[in-house]
């Protein structure tokens, strides 16, 4: 990994706080924040985040105003808000550094980065100031020549079943923990799913045939701690597709460790395992996909890579 440090004392940091984030938590977690902060000599404003689509649209204010570094407090839904919003601000996203205090349910993003578990901790993360320039993905959907939307990942992008149970995960009692709530989606999915026909094509590689599940990965981890993609590099300017065919629910069962540590890749023959910037996935039959526990409208999927544009917290050494 090729990291560099700069000093985060110097500058004034903006934190979009999701107050909805793991609410059983949150105030205990941010008052253990605030103190480290405040001890630490930190200059910040903090921002509170009260509904949907409200992370985008302050993140992509503060960058049109000047602010170029940010914290997003929150989980990966707040992660993933607040990327699209520095995104769709029109500011030189190169000239903007993200730091993360993981507070919600999944926290997956923050895992290829090493962050603890403990979200007041990390701000001896933001002390060292070790930043990598990050590759980001992008989903456009669309029907026809009509574009559907467009939305930018910092992690995972799924289809079929991840995004199927990402669906079903919205609709489960958001007091389990959150593995608790994947396992569930999890479940209810795998008995009622019906495998879809999709073409995935990427350079001269393809793809025809029915699948289980498709992915698109900068980051390793998804689905609160599911190894998905263990060979994944944020910053290497590629991305890695994983393409696992239809699979029966028992051996989706018996493989359920491997898909936990990532070594389904390796002991799944049929597993396809790409490596690409661009990829496209289509397919006459309904395809869910998702970002970050957000679900896409259905269509046509085009997912492509902009590398090494923005900056972010690492504590990979």
């Amino acid at each position: 990994m090729q990291t560099f440090n700069i000093n985060t004392l110097d500058q004034e940091w903006q934190i979009l706080l999701n107050i909805n984030a793991n609410e059983n938590t949150l105030l205990e977690k941010w008052v253990a924040i605030a103190q480290r902060l405040k001890a630490a000599g930190y200059r910040y404003e903090t921002h509170h985040i009260t509904a949907i689509g409200e992370g985008m649209a302050t993140a992509a204010r503060l960058c049109k105003e000047g602010a170029r570094h940010i914290i997003a407090a929150g989980g990966d839904g707040t992660i993933n808000e607040v990327v699209n919003g520095i995104f769709s601000s029109g500011v030189d996203t190169r000239e903007v550094y993200l730091a993360i205090l993981p507070m919600g349910r999944g926290n997956d993003t923050v895992r290829t980065h090493h962050y603890p578990e403990n979200a007041s901790e990390c701000v001896d993360i933001l002390k060292q100031g070790r930043f990598l320039k990050h590759d980001i993905g992008k989903v456009r959907v669309t029907k026809g020549d009509e574009i559907l939307k467009e939305r930018h990942f910092i992690n995972i992008a799924g289809f079929g079943f991840d995004g199927e149970v990402i669906h079903n995960v919205t609709y489960r009692p958001k007091k389990l923990p959150g593995l608790s709530i994947y396992m569930s989606g999890l479940i209810t999915t795998l008995l009622k799913r019906k495998a879809p026909t999709v073409k995935i094509k990427a350079g001269d590689k393809e793809y025809d045939g029915k699948i289980f599940m498709a992915l698109g990965c900068i980051c390793q981890y998804n689905g609160s701690g599911m190894r998905e993609a263990k060979m994944a590099d944020p910053q290497d300017g590629l991305m890695d597709i994983i393409i696992i065919p239809d699979i029966s629910a028992p051996r989706v069962a018996w493989h359920l460790k491997d898909l936990k540590s990532g070594d389904h890749v390796d002991k799944i023959k049929f597993v396809q395992h790409w490596q690409t910037r661009e990829v496209t996935i289509s397919s006459d039959e309904q395809v869910l996909g998702e970002v970050e526990g957000e679900v896409l409208p259905i269509g046509q999927y085009h997912i492509s890579l902009i590398p090494n544009s923005l900056n972010v917290l690492t504590n990979i050494k």
